[in-house]
């Protein structure tokens, strides 16, 4: 048993209540002479006291998760500053993009796959369906979470992969007594939707012996769309950006049945333009009049307003911990996580073009023309085309076959249900032997995902089919077809199940820890550990699928059914080499069966100098071993994200891209260090700050639309092989996934915290911020891209892996103040970023995002025996996002960064609790 020092104690109130929330936890009312236990916290496999720890642990607990107004584990992470950068938060709005409803976290804005996730201390399923390595994190459920407790370093050391960047650590309620029944409703004060509702359930049983806890929830949110706010319900804002996205009946050019495009046929969307573009008619079809850069009227379709900006959600789970003394040194354990969550996405129908048929081997197998044709005979030819086309001056076109261009409403808009199951099972033994402590357990994760769709989707060379066997109108009304053609258009509709994937991971581990025999009057601590790990990912993609015939799900997915098996050892040592002085060193050795062996330590140390000061620093290595989707799916061709075309100018552009993984990746490395103090001038205030430095080598990064276009039309060599022109059109680009560059990260973790008593209550003031100095990243052909407060460099090319991710914020921080008194608690956060630039607008001037400073409020009430009631606001005052431009990244909704907003504006809550 050891004792807490005055320091220590600060230590721990600055770790534990960590300035990005507004309380600290219960146990730091603690006196500074009260005995406590030792225990083992992220980022070390020893047992100590926590505040002993030469690493950065952020650690936040269950009333300042209730204080945040999180409806979801995502959502709670936002506000947290170490997460503020690109991809820190990858939502499950997706709109226009597979990500099966995974919501993930990204430390330093480094990715997903570099952030471990941990419940409980041991590893979830990667989610089935993604890129098989990210966590999906809204499968642990909110209410379960008793704290959560972040490592801002790279862990490699001690973890193994995927902790490169930092871990989070989910622990679960493991005591409970009595019963507790908690309910909520929140809603945007606006119209539209995005209302949350959430219950849930706790209980305990505890006698000497045995400890059980259950805790079941249930959360819905209901969906947003774009139409529904002022600043999205257009893709149209000049002179920032333009709707340019594939519009109904536009002219691509003559096209032979049975060989192909002519020489006169142009890809893309705008081709020769649109006789409706004349005189304003674009409305007609629902579409926008849009000229290209070289004076061709056509017409585009606005998506803005039938775009989801957060999709309808439900989330079921169920957690339960386990525990039963067989002696004084002696204990079992277990526990149980299932979770259920549907996501439901509405957005805009399905584009169809002769260029996005190319990737459909449907249509060469069939003998069906891959094009969308208008024939001479056809009454609309005559009447609509050949005046168009000679007031153009195109009269070489006239008299052969058109392709056109469709949005096709006739099948609705796309609907997208993905329901994913995650569960996981624990069981182990723990305990004191004569020489140490032991830990030994099994656990078994699955993750499950089944995709299907409802409307908007439809066979392409059905399509074709039909339509190029009638005499269709591409310019009718309201852009649908009618009559009998309408019903035989019904017969290209898909809908049901196209996607099942399951990812499995089995392991074993066991743990020894204790003291080594003291030398020198020196006690030195020790663990030591190995583990054995499965790995398998399989995914069964339906036949339609596979064929990469479905419009809209974005080309041929071939099925995956890989395993591999990962052995582990790894060792810490802590030594206390004086009073004040703690030295610690751990190492991890991982044997991979299919990308080999890696070794990786860290070492790090904490001095003490005088009892209000703690100096800290360590030094280490990572890396992340590619996954088996990374590996081993197969290449395909599909259809690319949306880019802009700095040659010609065209926006929106989408092309064939050939995607797909590649097994002659080898895993990525890194070095890392860190140091930092945390001062203690007075007993009521602590004040913290550690830098950070990270360099990334070998990375493993799949090129963006953008950035292959970008980088070929710039002249970059190592560009050239994958891209290619027709004529001087994208026509098809290369995005496979390589070991391709390197990145250096480095900034600055600021906290602070003060706390006093007065007549009127108890005050409190936190403060948490990141301060992102530098993330520099290398293209393959050695271009570096400065990212960071930008999405673009100085012409307006959008940086390496802004797509993906979005901005690495130069400054962010939460400051939060609390009022307490008798049953009464009231908090006031303010969460900040800085601005950024976020491209050029249609002009090529630079546009910025100006900085932005979002208010919530908090007021809890517990005035009546057993209750809790709340009542909050996010947003305060509807703080709406910059109009100014919508960022390059990879999303369809308009008008502000998805990844730095949240659309639902002011929210306001309600919750009750009552324990019995």
């Amino acid at each position: 048993m050891m004792m807490e020092t005055v320091i220590s104690r600060s230590l721990r109130l600055m770790f534990a209540g960590s300035a990005a929330f507004a309380l600290a936890q219960p146990a730091l009312a603690q006196e500074a002479n009260a005995p406590i236990q030792r225990v083992e916290i992220t980022g070390s496999s020893i047992k100590r006291v926590d505040a002993e720890t030469a690493l950065p642990v952020q650690i936040v607990g269950k009333a300042e998760i209730a204080r945040t107004g999180a409806t979801s584990t995502q959502e709670l992470l936002q506000s947290i500053a170490a997460f503020s950068s690109a991809g820190g938060t990858t939502n499950a709005t997706g709109a226009g993009t597979s990500t099966g409803g995974l919501s993930s976290i990204s430390l330093r804005g480094l990715g997903s796959t570099r952030t471990l996730v941990l419940v409980n201390g041991r590893r979830l399923a990667a989610f089935a369906g993604s890129d098989g390595a990210s966590v999906n994190v809204n499968a642990i459920p909110l209410a379960a979470i008793e704290r959560v407790e972040i490592l801002k370093d790279g862990a490699s050391g001690l973890y193994g992969s995927d902790a490169m960047a930092g871990v989070v650590n989910f622990i679960l309620s493991k005591r409970v007594d009595g019963f507790e029944i908690t309910g909520g409703y929140g809603s945007p004060t606006e119209s539209g939707g995005g209302q949350n509702a959430k219950t849930s359930i706790t209980g305990g049983y505890n006698t000497d012996k045995l400890s059980v806890v259950a805790s079941a929830s249930f959360e819905k949110e209901k969906e947003l769309f774009g139409r529904d706010r002022d600043y999205a319900k257009s893709a149209t804002r000049l002179p920032y950006y333009n709707s340019t996205a594939t519009g109904q009946g536009n002219i691509q050019g003559a096209f032979t049945p049975g060989k192909g495009p002519s020489d006169d046929y142009i890809d893309g969307g705008a081709g020769y333009g649109n006789p409706m573009a004349i005189g304003n008619k674009c409305s007609g079809i629902r579409m926008v009049g849009v000229t290209t850069g070289g004076g061709t009227p056509y017409c585009a379709y606005d998506s803005g307003p039938d775009v989801g900006l957060t999709p309808k959600r439900e989330l079921y789970n169920f957690t339960s911990n386990l525990s039963y003394k067989l002696n004084d040194n002696h204990e079992l354990f277990a526990d149980l996580l299932y979770s259920q969550s549907k996501i439901t996405q509405t957005y805009q129908p399905s584009p169809a073009r002769s260029d996005f048929f190319e990737s459909d081997g449907e249509f060469a197998k069939q003998g069906v023309d891959a094009a969308l044709l208008l024939f001479p005979s056809n009454p609309a030819y005559q009447s609509i085309a050949v005046p168009y086309l000679q007031s153009r001056g195109q009269n070489a076109l006239i008299g052969q076959p058109l392709a056109i261009t469709s949005r096709v409403f006739d099948y609705g808009p796309r609907q997208n249900v993905d329901t994913a199951k995650q569960s996981r099972v624990v069981m182990g033994a723990k305990g004191t032997l004569g020489f140490g402590d032991y830990e030994i357990a099994y656990n078994h994760n699955e993750s499950k995902l089944e995709s299907a769709v409802t409307t908007g989707y439809f066979s392409q060379v059905a399509y074709a089919k039909i339509i190029n066997g009638s005499s269709w109108n591409p310019w009718a009304e309201g852009g649908v077809q009618t009559g009998a053609l309408a019903d035989q258009l019904k017969g290209a509709t898909f809908s049901g199940t196209f996607l099942n994937a399951k990812s499995t991971s089995d392991a074993i581990d066991a743990k020894l820890s204790g003291e080594v025999p003291t030398i020198a009057g020196i006690t030195p601590l020790y663990s030591v550990g190995l583990q054995s790990r499965q790995e398998k990912y399989v995914t069964d993609p339906s036949a339609a699928y596979q064929s990469g015939d479905i419009s809209g799900l974005g080309g041929s997915v071939v099925p995956i059914n890989r395993k591999r098996k990962v052995n582990s050892a790894f060792a810490e040592l802590s030594i206390p080499v004086l009073k004040s002085l703690e030295l610690n060193l751990s190492g991890r050795d991982d044997k991979y069966d299919d990308v080999g062996n890696t070794f990786n330590w860290k070492s790090a140390v904490r001095w003490q100098p005088v009892k209000q000061l703690v100096l800290r620093a360590s030094y280490g290595t990572g890396f992340r071993a590619p996954s088996l989707v990374d590996l081993w799916t197969p290449q395909t061709l599909g259809t690319s994200e949306q880019f802009t075309d700095p040659v010609t100018g065209e926006t929106g552009r989408q092309v064939n891209s050939l995607v797909g993984g590649n097994p002659n990746l080898k895993p990525e490395e890194s070095k890392q260090y860190s140091f930092g103090a945390v001062w203690q001038p007075a007993s009521t205030t602590s004040i913290g700050v550690d830098f950070f430095n990270m360099k990334i080598t070998d990375i493993l990064a799949t090129p963006s639309a953008q950035e292959v276009v970008s980088r070929f039309r710039a002249g970059d060599p190592a560009y050239a092989g994958l891209v290619t022109l027709r004529g001087n059109n994208i026509a098809s680009i290369r995005q496979t996934l390589n070991n391709t560059g390197d990145a250096t990260v480095q900034g600055l973790d600021v906290f602070g915290n003060w706390k006093d008593n007065f007549s009127f209550g108890k005050l409190e003031l936190n403060l948490n911020g990141t301060y992102m100095d530098k993330f520099d990243q290398t293209s393959p052909g050695g271009q570096v891209s400065h990212k960071v407060g930008t999405i673009v460099d100085a012409t307006g090319t959008p940086v390496i892996g802004a797509q993906n991710g979005g901005v690495i914020l130069n400054w962010k921080h939460q400051l939060s103040a609390t009022w307490s008194q008798g049953p009464w608690a009231t908090t006031l956060i303010q969460n900040y970023r800085d601005g950024y630039e976020v491209g050029h607008d249609l002009n090529d001037n630079p546009v910025h995002i100006r900085s932005e400073a979002i208010y919530d409020a908090n007021v809890t009430y517990k005035g009546f025996k057993n209750v809790t009631l709340a009542l909050g606001v996010k947003n305060m005052f509807d703080k709406q996002p910059d109009p100014i431009g919508s960022p390059v990244t990879n999303q369809f909704q308009a008008g502000y960064d998805i990844n730095q907003y949240d659309p639902r504006g002011r929210f306001v809550y309600v919750t009750a609790g009552y324990k019995f």
